[in-house]
């Protein structure tokens, strides 16, 4: 897949947010069609990715992750848009992340140098399509995941029946009590390890964990928390080396991080682990909603970050996605009601947040939004507890800003993404 392929994608019926009057047929057609959110060309609601916001997020970021000394493969699955990971791997990423077969193919289709399976390969469709992908570019590594002896057996069993493709490059993942997916201690870790040592076309080339289930409101105890399981990690690293259980001990992946607490993952991967074994680590975040931040949850962590300043400042990330809609009523002095809701926008951890108000023929820009709060979501429609006396209008548009991008993302077939003024520069095609 190539991005031109993209652009010649035709829209399907009932796309959100393009014209109505059938002038836009492609994804390609945005680019040149000279639309504005604000003159009223578009539908609503729409989502809208700001340019300037992603250029800065992606220069920082790659920034602040090479001051470090790591890596960055950033999660494909916060997006699943082909044009903005491209875009990630031109900033200097190292390879992408993906949570499922189907991702890693769609993204092994774009070019992605290397790929991070982080989750369990499991069934026979998988493992033969892992194969196959592998066989036809034996140079750029996949890495999958495997937490006991039933998922490493199977993978080799599969791989046996592809001679033309290199031996499964697994990675050990080390979970935490009442966690997810990942052996629980050093002992099984070990006895896992051993047993891929000993299995025919299967090879151990890292260690895996995720640290992102360890949240609460209390930062310093979090930050503690994490700091002891990323110590477990290291551990459990130095062991596999010790009894020489790597594959390759030069080129042994040692990666962790979503997007809370990359910082932690930059310190103890990029910094303790090298200074106590020196070459042959090569350490790997996963963060990816870096890409477009938020107002909501990633704003308070990224606070969080500026308190422990554990690798320096961290990156300036910029909210860069918003989404706009309309008033439809005012039915009551204090409710309004915008069409806008749970089919459109992510509500898993904090309702959206009115930013922007434009109404035209009143404002020649986007204002601050009145004093509204968004009290809850229907499917289509968002509930706005408003003051009596707000200036706020039937028809008035509002933009709102967002908690998890992910959860935002997969909502929308199609994004927009526009400048400053809201002119709308592209379309951004997602695969969910």
């Amino acid at each position: 897949m190539g991005l031109g392929d993209i652009d010649d994608l035709r829209l399907a019926p009932g796309t959100k947010a393009i014209p109505l009057d059938g002038s836009i047929r492609t994804v390609g057609d945005l680019a040149t069609a000279g639309l504005n959110l604000l003159a009223g060309d578009l539908p609503m609601p729409a989502a809208v990715l700001k340019r300037t916001a992603l250029t800065n997020n992606l220069a920082v970021m790659q920034a602040y992750v090479d001051r470090a000394g790591a890596k960055l493969a950033p999660h494909a699955k916060t997006t699943m848009c082909p044009q903005l990971l491209v875009r990630q791997l031109d900033a200097g990423a190292w390879g992408l992340t993906v949570a499922t077969m189907s991702q890693l193919k769609l993204c092994h289709d774009l070019g992605a140098p290397r790929l991070i399976l982080a989750n369990q390969l499991v069934g026979r469709a998988e493992i033969e399509g892992l194969a196959r992908l592998t066989a036809a570019a034996p140079d750029r590594p996949c890495y999958v995941l495997v937490d006991g002896a039933a998922g490493a057996r199977a993978i080799s069993d599969v791989f046996a029946r592809f001679p033309d493709a290199p031996p499964a490059r697994l990675l050990i993942e080390l979970g935490m009590a009442n966690g997810r997916c990942g052996v629980r201690t050093l002992d099984e870790g070990l006895a896992l390890a051993r047993l891929v040592r000993e299995l025919p076309r299967v090879e151990l080339h890292g260690v895996e964990g995720y640290e992102g289930l360890i949240f609460s409101d209390h930062a310093h105890r979090d930050a503690t928390e994490v700091d002891a399981y990323l110590g477990g990690v290291l551990g459990f690293h130095e062991a596999l080396r010790a009894e020489d259980l790597f594959a390759d001990p030069d080129q042994v992946i040692l990666t962790a991080g979503g997007s809370a607490y990359y910082d932690l993952v930059a310190h103890a991967l990029a910094g303790r682990a090298l200074a106590s074994q020196g070459g042959g680590a090569i350490p790997v975040l996963r963060s990816g909603c870096y890409v477009t931040h938020d107002s909501g949850f990633y704003r308070e962590l990224l606070a969080r970050m500026d308190d422990r300043s554990v690798v320096g400042e961290p990156p300036r990330l910029q909210p860069a996605l918003e989404i706009w809609t309309r008033v439809i009523s005012r039915p009551q002095p204090d409710l309004a009601i915008v069409m806008m809701g749970k089919r459109d926008v992510s509500f898993d951890i904090h309702l959206p947040m009115a930013r922007r108000w434009f109404r035209e023929g009143l404002h020649a820009a986007p204002q601050a939004a009145p004093d509204v709060t968004v009290e809850k979501l229907a499917d289509q429609h968002g509930f706005l507890s408003v003051p009596p006396d707000a200036d706020l209008q039937v028809g008035d548009l509002l933009g709102f800003e967002i908690s998890h991008p992910c959860t935002t993302f997969d909502k929308w077939s199609l994004l927009l993404e526009v400048d400053d003024d809201y002119a709308v520069l592209g379309g951004l095609k997602t695969f969910f």
